[in-house]
């Protein structure tokens, strides 16, 4: 698993709180997963992708969680 450096979230954070339509919620939602943090995870993708359902990279980063968290359909 690779490392997830804590300034990196902390920024992404600050530029979701500044503007929370913005798409950095793709790889903070990454990077809370990857830190097995999947409730947050899935709660800022699922948002994310209802500001911008059009975002592949959104829909993604929602897919990974929900894999990981073995919610998907067989």
């Amino acid at each position: 698993m690779s490392e997830i450096h804590p300034d990196l979230i902390e920024k992404y954070q600050l530029l979701l709180e500044k503007d929370p339509k913005s798409q950095v919620f793709a790889p903070l939602s990454e990077a809370y997963r990857k830190m097995g943090l999947l409730e947050e995870a899935f709660r800022i993708s699922s948002r994310g992708v209802q500001f911008h359902p059009r975002f592949a990279g959104g829909h993604i980063a929602l897919a990974n969680v929900l894999m990981e968290k073995k919610q998907f359909e067989n």
